[in-house]
């Protein structure tokens, strides 16, 4: 294998397909990026067998040939050489560098295959607007659980109905759902992706102000924007109904300045986070109080708020309003209650496009 090619270049594509290394691995092979010269240019690829990105860049290619070299290595070495051209040559299990003035020689991993993901079966494909996939990402992905006891609920299941996309994802204590109308008038597919995918997707999506075509099939998951390209094995299982748990009527509906209750709140988890992380909500009249209390103090702030329906009391864990407001564009916002046990619910003001849900705590 014998090539050359900008420095800088090598250097980005390295460091965007390293995202799908794995934290721990049992196989040498997977702490490496594949990296195969042929006549079309570099292909780079890294994978932790549920997720595989690959970056395809133009290099002037002498001899084809390819070699695994450890992926966060190679990213800081990359990082440290000059903006030069960079000329490589493998010689047996030795890649031998050349950028300006320095020289080097790397160490490869030695392998007989790499494990390559490959998406088979019938495919359906969703063409989305790449910033509306991105928002709609964001939206909700912060809300997929980070606990590995409950698989299925580390990722967010994505829906498509008719012309109708809908992604949902929770933790248990957050719920979050964003729905976009889109041109995919005969789709129909409910799947469910894992949320370290979804992160990616939303960076791969800033990359380009195209449509984005989201490949599903039975197993995988596959999308390229320019020349990157994502594969993921798709999460098994079943997804909560979570119909059955968006409340159908409230007994209490408030409009809120978004930006002021978030202020709010982020001012009384200060005080929260030294006790036992709970701050109460108290609505009644046009006034909202949100107070919290702990060993190093008491916090009380008041804003004016429309109110329509019973007075109540409700508590929450800060993090988990904090997170929703933040996903929030709208200037206001309802949030609906039933009771100071029930989740409250967030929905805008005006359309469908998100609904959030927060379980409230049991304060004593």
């Amino acid at each position: 294998m014998k090539f050359n090619m900008q420095t800088e270049d090598l250097c980005s594509g390295v460091l965007s397909v390293i995202k799908a290394l794995p934290v721990r691995s049992a196989m040498p092979v997977l702490d490496g990026v594949l990296i195969e010269a042929t006549k079309e240019g570099l292909h780079l690829t890294c994978s932790d067998l549920m997720f595989q990105k690959e970056c395809f860049l133009p290099a002037n290619v002498e001899e084809e040939g390819k070699c695994i070299l450890k992926g966060k290595f190679l990213a800081e070495i990359l990082r440290k050489l000059p903006n030069e051209p960079l000329y490589a040559e493998l010689e047996g299990l030795i890649l031998k560098i050349r950028s300006g003035r320095v020289r080097q020689r790397l160490q490869c991993i030695e392998f007989d295959e790499y494990p390559i993901m490959r998406a088979k079966g019938d495919v359906v494909d969703i063409k989305v607007n790449a910033e509306q996939l991105r928002n709609m990402i964001e939206h909700t992905v912060f809300a997929v659980s980070q606990d590995d006891s409950r698989p299925v609920l580390t990722g967010a299941l994505i829906e498509a109905n008719a012309d109708l996309l809908t992604f949902v994802a929770t933790d248990s204590f957050q719920f979050a759902m964003t729905s976009l109308h889109t041109q995919n008038s005969d789709v129909e597919k409910r799947t469910i992706v894992q949320g370290k995918v979804l992160n990616e997707l939303a960076k791969m999506a800033e990359e380009t102000e195209k449509d984005v075509t989201v490949s599903l099939t039975q197993t995988h998951l596959t999308v390229q924007v320019n020349d990157t390209r994502l594969t993921a094995r798709l999460l098994d299982g079943n997804y909560i109904d979570y119909k059955r748990i968006i409340p159908k009527e409230c007994k209490t509906r408030v409009l809120v300045d978004t930006a002021e209750l978030l202020t709010i709140t982020d001012r009384a988890q200060l005080i929260a986070r030294e006790g036992n992380n709970s701050i109460l909500m108290h609505f009644e009249g046009s006034t909202l109080t949100v107070s919290a209390e702990s060993f190093v103090g008491r916090s009380e702030d008041t804003m004016e708020v429309s109110i329509v329906g019973d007075p109540i009391d409700i508590a929450f864990n800060p993090k988990y309003v904090i997170n929703i407001l933040r996903s929030v564009t709208d200037e206001t916002v309802y949030l609906e209650f039933n009771s100071p046990i029930s989740p409250c619910v967030i929905r805008p003001v005006q359309g469908d496009a998100y609904l959030y849900l927060i379980v409230p705590m049991r304060v004593y």
